[in-house]
Order: structure tokens, then C-alpha cells, then sequence
């Protein structure tokens, strides 16, 4: 409900009229004031409407194109030039000056007082303010019920309504966990990480809140903070500077990722465990109800896709272990945490557009390999699932495997059906031992075999010294008839044991 000079040359009370046409209709007026100074634009902010009957007016054009330009660089909204007392009519020159400094001059006819037209935009102004307050009287607890609801995603979504403009929310990291009601223009989206600058999460010394004004963006960065530290970012992109009230809805948003962030301990524990509930629902490809499927939709991309990492560990109790920072690492980025566990193997739903480094990042620290499923619509997360596990299969100690980006033999179902028919038959003398509770020489072999024999890194691997490991090679070699040191063979195990061999969950290697 802006303001306008069009719009107080609507009010037909008044009886205004442009004496420059069409020029700066759409330009906002936020109050009305008189002045027969020459010098006036000294007293002025901007956004005026100046009243004058033209008592001081200078009599020269120069004087006068003086007069008005230094109104027009103080940002006046426009002139309102009354008739009928020193001027019959509103003088040409003053009308020409005008026109080439982009500065509407309108005539107020001697009828009108000037107290009429400043009462109209007081009227105005306070019907603006009380509108505004009602938004956002509604606008509060709206978000609110979207961030219990839906999230930091619906939250932003709800904020970006209120404020028509673009909001981001952006991680720790500086990734863009959502742009709402559309993606954020790449050249705002450059000034915004150009504001955080390459240490925006460790600074608390500057400003909560940033504002960068660019030709075509104004741009309002709010820092978002938990226990001291930065944790993330909340963007604001427009055509306009936010005003008081627009101001008190992005903090009030702020306050309310922080809550998002934080969350209550047995609340979030809750919610953890339902999370898991879910998910282990889709890993099973079990049909899922409505309610389920909104709920994983918050992990899902802008395309509304997911997928699937796998983070194999050495036995379940360093799984388990995992799960804490696995989810941690989530909730720093502003993820939902769809996070469970089966014995030394965790399954974490990402979205669709995560990588390798994402899950890199997540599993920071942590003596793991882990594989990556396709992205894929909700209904395939169990696909997404099988392809994470044949991918980490694939990977060595510390990597990550993405079958999108590295589409190896292993991938290749066909493969992957004929090796797991050998796997059983050509292993099956160590199967045997480990089902009597002997020792674990399949997970011996390929961790042997994946360090190229060597003895020292396959020992560390496995946590025993190097000579017993020696013993269990010696052993293998008699159980199954072969020798290890002939490459063929090497080669022709490591892919049967990479295509099939998951010991059973909860059983540690030892």
C-alpha cells in the first residue's frame, strides 16, 4: 500500500495536477512539509513532499535551477507549487528545470490548503503503518506454526510471503539450505557471500546484522547464532530496504531458526528416533503413509529428491558411536537428521543435489567408507539404498563412492549378480570358521587384499599386530588352496568379497 506522487494525484479532494506529466508517479512519499527557503533542501531527508508558494523563489533561471537541484539531490519526492497568491501559475522554467532533473512539480490551486494535503498523507501514512502491523501481527505466529510444521524451508517460505522479497537460509558452511519463493539471483547471491567474507562463521566481533545496497538489490544479512558461535546466515534479497516492521519479522524469523537449531533435548531425542522409524520404513521399501512422506520430503532438494549414504565402520560400537556426530553434523547444516543404524553400517538420507563432499564433511574425523545412491524420488530410497551400499563396498578405508560420478564395474548389476553367486561357494571354508565364532577371516582377506598386502597398514586395519595377521593369511591360504601372492587371485577375490560380503549387523570384527 505504498505512497505515491500517482497516488495523491488520485485524490480528486485535492484537486492537484502534474505539471510534469508522467514523470516520477511511482516515486513514495512519506510526509509533507512547507518550506519558502531558499536553502531548504538542508532540512531535508528525503522522500518530501516540499510545499512552496514561491515568496523566495529566485528570480534568475539560475537561481531557480539551483534552488531545484539542490532539492533533487536531498531526494525529494516532489514539489507542490501553490497558485494563486505570488504566481498566477507554476512558472515554465521552473516546470523545464524540473523535468530534466527527474523532479515532478504539481500545482496546488489556491483552494487548497496545504494543511489538507498533509492531513491526507498523515491519513495515509497511519492507515499504512496500521496495515502493516496487522501483517505482521499475523505474520508471526503464521511462521511459527511453519517452522513446527515444515521447518527452516517453510519457515523461509512464510517470511519470504510476509516481506515479498527472496530469503536464504545458508549454513555454517555457507551452503544455501533453501531459497524461498525461488532460487536467489546469482549476482545478489554473489554480494551476500561476498558480505560473509571466508571467515563469517568464526567472527562475532561485527554487526548481527549487515546491509548491502547494490543498482538493482538491496541486500540484509542477519547472522544467526547458538552458544556464542555463528551457525549460519538468514538473506534477505530485494528491490527495496526493508522497513521497521519488515525489520522485526526477520529477527523474529532468526529467534525462530535458533529454537529450530537448538531444540529442546527430550523433544529432539523424540524426534530422532521417529526420523529413524521412517526411514528404516523406506530403506525396507515398505508403503508409506502421507504423513511419512512429508516428513521425508524435508530432506528432499528444491526437485523434491533424495538420496542415500551409506558410512560403513569397523564394528557396530564405532557405529554407534557415529551416530551422534553424523547427526550433529546434520543439524549444523540446517538438515533434518533422518539418521539409523544396522550393526557396523549407517544409513543417512541426504538431498538429491549432496556429493562426495558433503558426505565427507558430515563423517569429518571419523575411520569410515561410505557409498553414495542415486538421487531418486521418495518412493526409491530403498533403490537409492542398495546402490549406497554397493558403492561403499567399493570404496577403500576413508572414501566415499558416488555411482553417479564413478559408475565402476561393481555397478553393474549383472556383475554384481554373478560375483554374489561365487561369493558363498568360493569362500565358504572362512564363512564356516566365523560361523563356529572363529575368527573373522573373510574381513582378514579383504582387508589384507585392500591395503596390497601390506602387512603393516592391513594389521592397522584390522587392530591386530602384524605377525598374527600373517598367521591368518597363511591360514586362508590353506583353507581356501590358493596363493596370494599371484595377482589373478587377488583380483578375482577382492571383487567377489567387495559384491557380497556383510557380516552380520552387530557382529564386530575381531
Amino acid at each position: 500500500m505504498a505512497t505515491t506522487v500517482g497516488w495523491l494525484l488520485d485524490q480528486r479532494a485535492l484537486d492537484l495536477r502534474s505539471c510534469t506529466g508522467s514523470l516520477g508517479l511511482d516515486r513514495p512519499i512519506d510526509c509533507a512539509l512547507t518550506s519558502e527557503l531558499v536553502d531548504a533542501a538542508d532540512w531535508l531527508s528525503g522522500g518530501e513532499l516540499l510545499l512552496t508558494t514561491g515568496m523566495r523563489l529566485p528570480d534568475d533561471r539560475d537561481g531557480r535551477r539551483r534552488y531545484l537541484a539542490s532539492l533533487a539531490e536531498a531526494g525529494v519526492a516532489a514539489i507542490g507549487f501553490g497558485t494563486g497568491l505570488g504566481y498566477d501559475t507554476v512558472p515554465d522554467d521552473l516546470v523545464d528545470i524540473g523535468t530534466d532533473l527527474g523532479l515532478p512539480v504539481l500545482e496546488v490551486p489556491l483552494p487548497v490548503p496545504f494543511s489538507a494535503i498533509a492531513r491526507t498523507l498523515l491519513d495515509r501514512v497511519a492507515d499504512d503503518r496500521y496495515a502493516q502491523f496487522t501483517r505482521a501481527a499475523r505474520s508471526q505466529p503464521a511462521m511459527t506454526r511453519a517452522v513446527i510444521a515444515g521447518g527452516v524451508p517453510a519457515l523461509a517460505g512464510e517470511l519470504a510471503a510476509a516481506l515479498d522479497h527472496t530469503v536464504v537460509v545458508i549454513d555454517r558452511d555457507g551452503r544455501v539450505v533453501c531459497s524461498r519463493p525461488r532460487a536467489a539471483d546469482p549476482v545478489a547471491m554473489t554480494h551476500v557471500r561476498r558480505a560473509l567474507g571466508p571467515d563469517h562463521w568464526r567472527s562475532r566481533a561485527a554487526s548481527a546484522t549487515g546491509v548491502t545496497i547494490t543498482d538493482d538489490h538491496t541486500i540484509t544479512v542477519q547472522r544467526i547464532s547458538s552458544g556464542g558461535a555463528v551457525v549460519g546466515h538468514l538473506a534477505v534479497i530485494g528491490d527495496r530496504p526493508l522497513g521497521d516492521l519488515q525489520r522485526v519479522l526477520v529477527g523474529h524469523a532468526s529467534s525462530l531458526i535458533t529454537l529450530q537449531h537448538n531444540g529442546a533435548g527430550d523433544v529432539a531425542a523424540e524426534r530422532a528416533q521417529l526420523h529413524a522409524d521412517v526411514l528404516g520404513f523406506a530403506i525396507r521399501g515398505d508403503t508409506l503413509p502421507a504423513t511419512a512422506e512429508t516428513m521425508l520430503l524435508r530432506a528432499a532438494d528444491d526437485d523434491g529428491l533424495v538420496r542415500v549414504v551409506v558410512f560403513e565402520f569397523r564394528s557396530s560400537t564405532v557405529a554407534a558411536d557415529a551416530v551422534g556426530q553424523l547427526a550433529s553434523a546434520l543439524e549444523q547444516r540446517w538438515r533434518p537428521v533422518f539418521c539409523t543404524r544396522d550393526g557396523r553400517e549407517v544409513v543417512v538420507l541426504l538431498r538429491g543435489d549432496d556429493d562426495t563432499a558433503t558426505a565427507q564433511s558430515l563423517a569429518a574425523g571419523l575411520r569410515m567408507r561410505a557409498g553414495l545412491g542415486d538421487p531418486v524420488a521418495l518412493c526409491d530410497i530403498a533403490a537409492s539404498t542398495g546402490q549406497a551400499r554397493q558403492a561403499a563396498r567399493a570404496a577403500v578405508d576413508g572414501e566415499v563412492v558416488d555411482l553417479v560420478t564413478t559408475r565402476s564395474v561393481l555397478a553393474i548389476d549383472g556383475v554384481q549378480d554373478g560375483l554374489r553367486g561365487l561369493h558363498d561357494i568360493r569362500l565358504r571354508p572362512l564363512l564356516e570358521v566365523r560361523a563356529a565364532g572363529g575368527a573373522d577371516l573373510v574381513t582378514t582377506l579383504r582387508r589384507y587384499l585392500e591395503a596390497n598386502g601390506h602387512w603393516e597398514s592391513a594389521a592397522a586395519a584390522i587392530g591386530v599386530h602384524r605377525h598374527t595377521l600373517r598367521q591368518r593369511v597363511s591360514r586362508i591360504e590353506g583353507l581356501l588352496g590358493i596363493d596370494l601372492a599371484d595377482a589373478r587371485t587377488r583380483a578375482e577375490l577382492l571383487l567377489i568379497l567387495l559384491s557380497g560380503d556383510r557380516p552380520p549387523a552387530g557382529r564386530e570384527s575381531r
